[in-house]
């Protein structure tokens, strides 16, 4: 079971990176890339139930425990920032390009940190 979860969190890798860095080097939010990052989203909460359902230790203050579950909360709070970008309500769109390589990152700590050490 775990290793399903694996796939699902390194499925969400690719699409979260796939998604920020094309937006952020084409400096232009499209459907396509919006699309990306929500399937991004659903790789990564279903990696992460996935994970919490087989975890010893439900909630705890590790480091990738915190990380993770703040980057799920940001990432869900940043794909509702793009449906709006997309939509082109406001200056959403602006703003999603300036913030979206600091959630990348905070994601990014929160998987880097989940890797077993050997």
């Amino acid at each position: 079971m775990i290793s399903v979860g694996i796939i699902f969190i390194t499925l969400a890798l690719v699409l979260y990176t796939t998604a920020v860095w094309t937006e952020k080097i084409k400096k232009k939010l499209q459907l396509w890339i919006v699309l990306t990052f929500a399937s991004g989203f659903i790789c990564d909460l279903i990696g992460t139930s996935i994970m919490f359902s087989v975890a010893e230790h439900k909630f705890s203050l590790a480091l990738h425990s915190i990380c993770g579950y703040l980057a799920l909360i940001i990432m869900f709070l940043h794909l509702i920032w793009a449906i709006l970008s997309i939509r082109k309500i406001g200056r959403y769109e602006e703003y999603f390009t300036k913030f979206s390589v600091f959630a990348w990152c905070i994601w990014l700590i929160a998987f880097i940190s989940g890797i077993p050490q050997q």
